[in-house]
Protein backbone atom coordinates (compact mmCIF):
# COMPACT_ATOMS: atom_id res chain seq x y z
CA UNK A 1 0.00 0.00 0.00
CA UNK A 2 1.74 3.29 -0.95
CA UNK A 3 -0.96 5.66 -1.05
CA UNK A 4 -0.48 7.84 1.88
CA UNK A 5 -3.31 9.65 4.15
CA UNK A 6 -3.24 12.22 6.83
CA UNK A 7 -6.41 13.27 8.08
CA UNK A 8 -8.44 13.61 4.60
CA UNK A 9 -5.33 14.26 2.94
CA UNK A 10 -3.98 12.02 0.24
CA UNK A 11 -0.65 11.54 -1.81
CA UNK A 12 1.67 9.30 -3.49
CA UNK A 13 4.57 8.97 -5.72
CA UNK A 14 3.49 8.13 -9.66
CA UNK A 15 3.77 4.43 -10.39
CA UNK A 16 2.23 3.33 -6.89
CA UNK A 17 -0.74 1.21 -6.23
CA UNK A 18 -2.97 0.93 -3.24
CA UNK A 19 -6.63 1.86 -2.51
CA UNK A 20 -8.34 4.21 -1.04
CA UNK A 21 -11.38 3.83 1.41
CA UNK A 22 -14.10 6.38 2.36
CA UNK A 23 -16.20 5.32 5.75
CA UNK A 24 -19.07 7.17 6.50
CA UNK A 25 -21.00 7.41 3.15
CA UNK A 26 -24.94 7.27 3.43
CA UNK A 27 -26.55 3.69 3.68
CA UNK A 28 -29.86 3.92 2.41
CA UNK A 29 -28.82 3.27 -1.59
CA UNK A 30 -26.78 1.33 -3.72
CA UNK A 31 -24.38 4.61 -4.43
CA UNK A 32 -21.92 4.65 -7.08
CA UNK A 33 -18.94 7.07 -6.10
CA UNK A 34 -17.09 9.09 -7.75
CA UNK A 35 -13.96 10.35 -6.76
CA UNK A 36 -12.37 13.79 -8.97
CA UNK A 37 -8.73 15.16 -8.43
CA UNK A 38 -9.24 18.91 -9.15
CA UNK A 39 -6.77 21.49 -10.23
CA UNK A 40 -7.35 24.57 -8.01
CA UNK A 41 -5.46 26.88 -10.27
CA UNK A 42 -6.71 25.68 -13.46
CA UNK A 43 -9.87 25.42 -12.22
CA UNK A 44 -10.36 21.90 -14.11
CA UNK A 45 -10.69 18.26 -13.27
CA UNK A 46 -7.69 16.63 -13.78
CA UNK A 47 -8.79 13.11 -13.14
CA UNK A 48 -12.06 11.08 -12.40
CA UNK A 49 -12.19 7.43 -10.85
CA UNK A 50 -15.09 5.93 -10.08
CA UNK A 51 -15.11 3.35 -6.99
CA UNK A 52 -14.57 -0.15 -7.25
CA UNK A 53 -17.24 -0.78 -4.64
CA UNK A 54 -19.34 0.52 -2.26
CA UNK A 55 -20.76 -1.27 0.47
CA UNK A 56 -24.37 -0.32 1.29
CA UNK A 57 -24.12 -2.21 4.32
CA UNK A 58 -21.24 -0.57 5.87
CA UNK A 59 -21.30 2.71 3.97
CA UNK A 60 -17.62 2.26 2.81
CA UNK A 61 -16.12 3.13 -0.69
CA UNK A 62 -12.96 1.37 -2.15
CA UNK A 63 -10.87 3.15 -5.12
CA UNK A 64 -8.16 0.81 -6.41
CA UNK A 65 -5.45 2.40 -7.73
CA UNK A 66 -3.44 0.46 -10.08
CA UNK A 67 -0.54 1.61 -11.35
CA UNK A 68 -1.59 2.56 -15.19
CA UNK A 69 -3.68 5.11 -13.18
CA UNK A 70 -0.75 6.31 -11.09
CA UNK A 71 1.25 7.08 -13.79
CA UNK A 72 -1.22 8.85 -15.68
CA UNK A 73 -1.32 11.52 -12.90
CA UNK A 74 0.69 14.70 -13.30
CA UNK A 75 2.70 15.74 -10.60
CA UNK A 76 1.80 18.25 -8.52
CA UNK A 77 -0.44 19.77 -5.62
CA UNK A 78 -4.25 19.27 -6.11
CA UNK A 79 -7.61 19.19 -4.28
CA UNK A 80 -9.84 15.86 -4.56
CA UNK A 81 -13.68 15.49 -3.76
CA UNK A 82 -16.13 12.51 -3.64
CA UNK A 83 -19.86 12.34 -4.75
CA UNK A 84 -22.07 9.74 -4.53
CA UNK A 85 -24.97 9.34 -7.19
CA UNK A 86 -27.76 7.43 -7.40
CA UNK A 87 -30.88 6.95 -9.20
CA UNK A 88 -30.55 10.72 -10.61
CA UNK A 89 -29.70 12.31 -7.98
CA UNK A 90 -25.63 13.40 -7.46
CA UNK A 91 -24.16 14.97 -4.32
CA UNK A 92 -21.17 16.39 -3.44
CA UNK A 93 -20.37 14.92 -0.05
CA UNK A 94 -16.24 15.96 0.38
CA UNK A 95 -15.70 18.60 0.46
CA UNK A 96 -18.70 18.97 2.55
CA UNK A 97 -21.80 21.64 2.63
CA UNK A 98 -23.09 22.35 5.78
CA UNK A 99 -25.87 24.32 7.52
CA UNK A 100 -25.83 25.77 10.86
CA UNK A 101 -28.14 28.32 12.06
CA UNK A 102 -29.60 29.45 8.67
CA UNK A 103 -26.42 29.71 7.40
CA UNK A 104 -24.07 27.57 4.70
CA UNK A 105 -20.73 27.33 5.00
CA UNK A 106 -18.11 24.60 2.81
CA UNK A 107 -14.96 23.03 4.25
CA UNK A 108 -11.74 23.19 2.38
CA UNK A 109 -11.28 20.40 -0.46
CA UNK A 110 -8.51 18.13 1.08
CA UNK A 111 -5.25 18.13 -0.76
CA UNK A 112 -4.12 15.17 -3.17
CA UNK A 113 -0.52 15.53 -4.01
CA UNK A 114 0.99 13.79 -6.75
CA UNK A 115 5.34 12.96 -6.39
CA UNK A 116 7.60 12.14 -9.15
CA UNK A 117 8.37 8.69 -9.81
CA UNK A 118 11.20 7.64 -7.52
CA UNK A 119 11.97 4.51 -8.88
CA UNK A 120 10.96 1.97 -11.70
CA UNK A 121 10.11 -1.77 -10.26
CA UNK A 122 8.94 -4.52 -12.10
Amino acid sequence: MAIYQNGKNLWLYQGDTGNILFSGLPMDKAYTVYMSIFDEDGEKIIKEITATSFNQATGVATFVVDEDASNSLQVGEFTYALKICSDGSEDTVIPETKLEDGVYSQEAAPSFIVYPKRVEGD
